[in-house]
């Protein structure tokens, strides 16, 4: 599954040519040095989902990817934990693994619990349902398939990624979909609402993605209406909180029911809790133990609960991006931090965190930008009255006023440039520091302020 979509995301960016593909398969081996890696199934909600175990001369370094336990996925294989002891037979020396859920006690529990959730929402609905859920959540495909099936419904698919992960994983065999239940949007237009099922992407309140564009009448194919059953069958990864939140209430006010979690099971996560998470750690044993995948609390927790299933507290590391972790047969350190964070991408621009284009768009975006205009004599004296043009900074009824005052905080300044030949670079100085203070104890902000001298 993993080869199939990066083959799709380079054939879009046509590097497909260029690229060299290869799959690794369980218990396949693949050397490198004096390393040697292996790959294990694990259970995720997506199919295919591995960990590697990669073998150096301390022992077996095992990192288990996302993973959980269900011992009877809706698709997909169960984490195989007769490969995983396999590998870790001669010992385990770091064991990184999977914290997203580890505050919480437990187990993650079986996609099958979401099936009986949604196949009751689906069955007691009367109109048209839509079903939203990440593009990477084949089961839930399966499980909406099956329901339309029982139902007597068709199923339509909205949302490109969804569409090309959903063609994936039936060209791999991973989706039992029978011929002539799936239609296409436009045929689904034509059918009576309580004949249809549509599958979504936009759980997360993306943007550009259907259930969002929906919410504000946007889309081309499909609207929300009176009667509309919505169901958001996934969680809100943190962050995502308010995006989600404004689109359920979009819907809701265009006449939707919208279904969550809260009010009806209908998903479940794809990532191990504390239970699971403990037979990893007492099927390994390792020797170090670094947590991943997850928020600094997540990694907090998951390395206490390692330091009270044995594994030795100063053999346990939480690392934040950068960290530079050295670990030998004596023992480990963390030696050294390497720079690390987001990349931004604008156009053909791409800045770290760091860089001035990043620190000064936060400093528009907070406080805004005032340009000064001034006319400039051949002779370097100032000619004329300054003009102030500014955005994201005060509101458009405010503004002639506010520059009026600022114009006469700065004319002790202007009048002596006025009468006098100043380099620019001083004039430039002496005025953004005083429009600078001045506008700062009017408005309790420091806009960017620039002066763009015209010659005349």
């Amino acid at each position: 599954m993993a080869v199939e979509l990066l083959r799709n995301k380079l054939r879009e960016s046509r590097r497909l040519d260029s690229t060299d593909l290869r799959i690794a398969r369980p218990g396949q081996t693949v050397r490198a040095g004096e390393l040697t890696a292996e790959w294990f199934p694990v259970c995720h909600s997506i199919p295919d989902a591995h960990g590697i175990a990669v073998h150096t001369p301390l022992g077996a370094v095992i990192h288990t990817g996302d993973f959980k336990i269900d011992h009877d996925p809706v698709v997909g294989d169960p984490t195989d934990f007769t490969d995983l002891a396999r590998i870790s037979r001669d010992g385990v020396f770091l064991l990184l693994s999977d914290s997203t859920y580890a505050e919480d006690e437990g187990y993650s529990g079986s996609d099958r619990i979401a099936a009986e959730g949604l196949f009751k929402v689906i069955g007691e609905a009367e109109g048209r349902v839509f079903v939203a859920s990440f593009a990477s959540q084949i089961a839930r495909v399966q499980i909406a398939a099956d329901a339309a099936r029982a139902t007597g419904r068709k199923l339509a698919v909205l949302g490109r990624s969804m569409i090309n992960n959903i063609r994936i994983a039936r060209d791999l065999g991973h989706l039992d979909i029978p011929p002539g239940l799936m239609v296409k949007p436009a045929e689904a237009a034509s059918l009576p609402d309580h004949r249809v099922l549509y599958m979504t992407t936009g759980s997360q309140g993306e943007a550009s993605s259907v259930l969002v564009r929906m919410s504000r009448g946007e889309h081309r194919d499909v609207d929300a209406r009176e009667g509309d059953t919505i169901v958001i069958s996934a969680n809100a990864i943190p962050g995502n909180e308010v995006s989600v939140n404004e689109s359920i209430d979009d819907l809701v006010r265009l006449g939707a029911r919208v279904i969550t979690n809260r009010q009806q099971v209908t998903h479940v996560q794809g990532h191990a809790r504390r239970e699971e998470l403990r037979t990893i750690i007492n099927l390994t044993q390792p020797r170090y133990f670094v947590p991943v995948h997850g928020e600094y609390r997540m990694l907090k927790a998951h390395a206490e609960l390692a330091m009270n299933h044995g594994v030795a507290e100063e053999n346990v590391f939480v690392l934040t991006d950068g960290d530079h972790l050295e670990l030998s047969a004596t023992g480990g350190e963390i030696i050294d931090r390497l720079p690390a964070g987001h990349v931004f991408v604008h156009g053909l621009g791409m800045w770290d965190e760091s860089g001035n284009v990043v620190v000064e768009r936060r400093s528009l975006a907070r406080d805004g930008i005032v340009v000064v205009s001034l006319a400039r004599g051949r002779d370097g004296r100032i000619k004329g009255e300054p003009k102030f043009v500014s955005a994201g900074f005060v509101h458009s009824d405010q503004s002639d006023v506010l520059f009026k005052d600022t114009k006469d905080a700065l004319s002790p300044i202007l009048d002596r440039a006025r009468s006098e030949s100043i380099k620019w670079t001083q004039i430039e100085q002496q005025l953004r520091a005083a429009a600078g203070r001045f506008l700062g104890k009017r408005t309790r902000r420091r806009p960017l302020i620039i002066l763009v001298p015209v010659d005349v």
